[in-house]
């Protein structure tokens, strides 16, 4: 489904209108290469610095490359504490240097494991203050510290890109240090992240060798605009987001610990916790249309930026409350729960599934097991009567779909000399399990079964009492379409909700809705076949896949 609220690159709140309001785009700025000079005036004026010492950049990210591009001779080393942000050992590749990671204990300044790894071929040392992704900041004296103790001709970058969000601004304490570069950046806390304004601040001499590294026109002229703007009529909205911000960050931090996560304390705009099941937790989150940030080196944990309205705080709350129970065992689950029918209720593999090869049988055609996982796993495969149609049609066979319809009735349901295979079909989960669900919150189902078949396997296994709401091929248009999910939702007063279901198209048709997917590997599969159902579903974007045994992996474990 399409993101409705993305928190996972920490940009920060978009100028008001008394900035882009009086930003014409007028022709000049468009038509002629821009000096930034005027724009490092004046951010130099609010930093209370020299402007000879201010180098407009390309964002963050160019101030870095131009750092390494100018102090660092290929073979060179670069050292840095990990984890760190993802561009610093990139650059550090495009720079061929050598690069030298330092495990530490996060939160302590790694000052003597730093001191320690400096060779005779060391050229850099990058630290981030506040910490990307920890939030971490190192106290000033203990930076200074730091670039005291550094060698000569050994170079501190110092990525400030989340300074205005910390406790302390060291910026005009190190710009007293001559071998120090910094790194700031107006994509962070002044909301410009798509117009790419970052500054590199350092001595005099530093800057003009870093100026002469890049192109003369790193910027745009309606991002200097822009920036200047910023910079001369935004300061009041600039200083509400840094308050609000920093009064939000302790509640994103409670909120994810009630999601049973462990909040580290921070000074940016993001709060970075570990979960016993992060992926879980990330991709509940996108289902119900909000972006996280994961780590493939750091899998165990998630990044959230401080949201930055009341509506983004409380969506954001209520979908962290839908995956996962909080660490004081108070129920923080779904608001409901809904089950695809076939596969996740009913075991089907000897009823349906056989249909449709009795079926196919019947017109001459072999089709097996396999045939049918495999079409299933496509897509657009929830009504059997069309998917057996469209197997004997691909295979060469005539047949009206009526006709079709008619055969595969009369081998599920049975005549009255053969009784039908759906005699075969067997409740999966329990009575307890279903009892002690149905308490604790409302159930539904979501199929595309006729109701006569439904209500007849719910009326056959004594199940009915538990599901509340009971959405049938007759109620909406079948899965794919989230439809009959929002069907389900609207009937259980539902806004958030599991659907636990064997397919993409249970997949898609939750996501849809905005629903958390479950993929379920149903009964009657051999391992290579669970291993493709496995991808189909992950790849489709379910949260987590569980198995019909075990009460669905545990999933409904206290």
């Amino acid at each position: 489904m399409q993101t409705a609220l993305d928190l996972a690159n920490n940009e920060g709140r978009p100028p008001g209108e008394e900035v882009l309001d009086k930003t014409a785009l007028a022709p000049d700025l468009i038509s002629r290469y821009a000096s930034p000079a005027l724009l490092e005036q004046a951010f130099a004026d609010c930093l209370g610095a020299n402007p000879d010492c201010v180098l407009a950049t390309t964002g963050g990210d160019d101030a870095i490359d131009r750092v390494m591009r100018t102090f660092v001779m290929p073979g060179q080393e670069i050292l840095f504490p990990v984890p760190t942000f993802e561009m610093i050992p990139a650059y550090a590749r495009m720079a061929h240097a050598k690069l030298v990671p330092i495990e530490y204990e996060w939160g302590c300044m790694p000052h003597e494991d730093i001191l320690a790894h400096i060779t005779e071929n060391t050229a850099l040392v990058v630290l981030i203050s506040p910490d990307n992704p920890t939030g971490h900041a190192f106290a000033t004296a203990e930076i200074e510290r730091l670039a005291d103790a550094l060698p000569p001709g050994v170079t501190l970058l110092l990525d400030a890109a989340y300074l205005d969000y910390a406790d302390e601004d060291y910026t005009r304490r190190m710009l007293e240090k001559s071998n120090t570069v910094m790194i700031r950046s107006m994509s962070k806390a002044w909301g410009l992240a798509g117009l790419r304004v970052g500054f590199a601040l350092g001595n005099a001499g530093r800057i003009k060798a870093m100026r002469n590294t890049g192109g003369p026109y790193p910027l745009t002229g309606p991002s200097i605009a822009i920036a200047q703007r910023c910079l001369q009529f935004g300061q009041a909205a600039f200083n509400a987001h840094i308050e609000q911000t920093c009064r939000w960050r302790p509640a994103l931090a409670d909120m994810m610990l009630k999601a049973g996560g462990v909040p580290l304390a921070s000074q940016a705009n993001f709060v970075l916790a570990s979960f016993p099941d992060a992926a879980w937790i990330a991709r509940g989150l996108a289902a119900q249309g909000i972006r996280v940030r994961r780590f493939d080196h750091m899998p165990g944990y998630i990044r959230v930026t401080v949201p930055r309205t009341d509506a983004e705080m409380a969506a954001l709350d209520c979908a962290l409350g839908c995956p996962i129970r909080d660490r004081s065992g108070h129920d923080r689950g779904p608001d409901a729960i809904l089950f695809d029918m076939d596969g996740v209720l009913a075991d089907v593999h000897r009823s349906y599934r056989e249909t449709i090869v009795q079926t196919c049988a019947l017109f001459g055609i072999a089709v097996g097991q396999a045939e049918i996982g495999a079409a299933k796993r496509a897509g657009n495969a929830n009504d059997d009567w069309a998917l057996t149609h469209r197997i004997l049609k691909e295979a060469g066979i005539k047949a009206t779909l009526g006709e079709v319809t008619q055969c595969f009735e009369d081998i599920y349901q049975g005549t009255g000399e053969t009784p039908g295979l759906r005699r075969h079909e067997t409740l999966i989960p329990t009575h307890e399990m279903l009892a002690r669900l149905a308490r604790s919150g409302p159930l539904g189902i979501v199929t595309g079964r006729p109701r006569s078949d439904a209500d007849c396997f719910l009326t056959e296994h004594n199940i009915g009492m538990y599901f509340s709401a009971v959405i049938c091929r007759e109620d909406a248009p079948l899965k794919p379409d989230p439809a009959p999910v929002q069907a389900a939702l609207d009937q259980l007063d539902a806004r958030t909700a599991w659907l636990l279901g064997d397919t993409p198209d249970d997949v898609v048709a939750a996501l849809g809705a905005g629903v958390v997917p479950i993929g379920v590997l149903s009964p009657g599969q051999n391992s290579g076949a669970r291993r493709m159902a496995r991808d189909a579903l992950m790849n489709a974007g379910a949260a987590r896949i569980v198995d019909t045994g075990n009460d669905y992996g545990g999933l409904f474990d206290g």
